[in-house]
Parts: C-alpha cells; sequence; structure tokens
C-alpha cells in the first residue's frame, strides 16, 4: 500500500431486523448474529489494513538507522587508512541520522502501531472464529425450527458475547494507542528540552570546558 493512501475509518452500519412474533424470532436472532459477524469482519479487515503503513515506515526507518550506523562505524576505519578520502566528522552525521530515525520511530510509534494493529487483527479473529463455532452449536442442538425462550437466549448470550470482545479488544488497542501517543510527546519533549538545556552550557556539546570562575 503506498504511503500516502488514506484508510477509511471503521463504521458501524445499521441494523435491519426481522419482527418479534414468535415465528420470526430465531430470524431476529440470526440477524443480529449476522450484523455482530459482518462488523467483526470489517474491523478485522480494517486493521490488517492498517498495519501496512506503519509497517512500511518502520521497515523504512530501520533500514536508514541499521545503515547509517555501519557506514557511520565504518568511516573512520577508512579515513585511517585513507585521511584523504574522506573526513572523520561524516561518522558522526551518519550516526546521528541513524539515531534520529529511531527517535523518529519511536516518537511516532511506527513499530508499536505496526504490531498493535497486527496483533488486534488476530484477537479478532480469534473472537469471530470462536463465535461461529459456539452459534453452530447453538444452533444445532435446537429441538425445532421454533425454539423456546431458553434456547433464544443461549443464541443471544453468543451474539453478546462476541459484541463484547469485540468492544474489549477495539478499547485495549485505542488505549494503547492514546498511551503510546502521549509517551512519545512526552519523550519528544525531553529530548528537545535536554538538547536546549545542553546547548545552553558553554563548551557542553564540543567537550571544552568553560573558563574557571572568578573566587
Amino acid at each position: 500500500m503506498p504511503l500516502g493512501r488514506r484508510i477509511e475509518d471503521l463504521k458501524l452500519s445499521s441494523l435491519t431486523v426481522g419482527t418479534v412474533w414468535p415465528e420470526d424470532r430465531l430470524g431476529t436472532v440470526a440477524a443480529l448474529f449476522t450484523h455482530a459477524e459482518h462488523y467483526t469482519i470489517e474491523a478485522i479487515d480494517w486493521y490488517l489494513t492498517k498495519r501496512r503503513r506503519p509497517a512500511q515506515w518502520s521497515r523504512l526507518l530501520r533500514i536508514i538507522a541499521v545503515s547509517a550506523a555501519v557506514v557511520g562505524g565504518i568511516i573512520p576505519l577508512v579515513h585511517g587508512a585513507s585521511p584523504d578520502l574522506i573526513t572523520p566528522d561524516w561518522g558522526f552525521v551518519l550516526l546521528a541520522i541513524g539515531a534520529g530515525c529511531v527517535l523518529f520511530d519511536r516518537v511516532f510509534g511506527h513499530s508499536t502501531s505496526w504490531s498493535r494493529f497486527a496483533r488486534t487483527g488476530i484477537a479478532l479473529q480469534h473472537a469471530l472464529a470462536r463465535a461461529q463455532s459456539e452459534w453452530v452449536s447453538a444452533l444445532v442442538t435446537l429441538d425445532s425450527a421454533q425454539p423456546g425462550k431458553e434456547e433464544l437466549r443461549d443464541l443471544l448470550a453468543v451474539v453478546e458475547r462476541l459484541h463484547t470482545k469485540v468492544h474489549e479488544i477495539m478499547q485495549e488497542e485505542t488505549s494503547g494507542w492514546i498511551g503510546y501517543l502521549a509517551e512519545g510527546l512526552e519523550e519528544l519533549n525531553s529530548t528537545t528540552a535536554t538538547r536546549k538545556a545542553r546547548d545552553a552550557v558553554p563548551g557542553q556539546t564540543t567537550g571544552v570546558m568553560g573558563p574557571p570562575s572568578a573566587p
């Protein structure tokens, strides 16, 4: 998927059911399960599609970080073998670029989003598979085409458990995203503040000590 492609938000569709007459109750409950099933499938597709963009960013940033670190570490060796070929300062530049890519990934959470979306999609698949198994098990045990109240409650319980599990999984993912976003902003502010404080001290970045203070 291209990095700039927008993914539509996940939305709950409208629900159309039958009547509550005794002869239509099973169809109504079945419509409820089908609606919950379709929403879960859409959520699975959404999360598995959503993971592709952060996965691409994560791989790109890590490739740049590793390449910059490797080349930056080799440059001083090349300078030692051939001083006129390249200056060792380029090694520090490349190491800084690699560290910047790692920081960019941590602040914006590309690697974390990738794993979180994938984990959520897999969890939703497990919840859906379990609900489908429970639904079929409940259907095959019906005595007739007109189930009683207890049998209908068992079927409704399957739908309710699926709704609850999907909500819990998605709520956990959303809470994790909000928490990581707050941590990323805090880390970015801390890094910026540390950098400003370091630049404010004379000789801090170059390792040169300032003049001694007067007694």
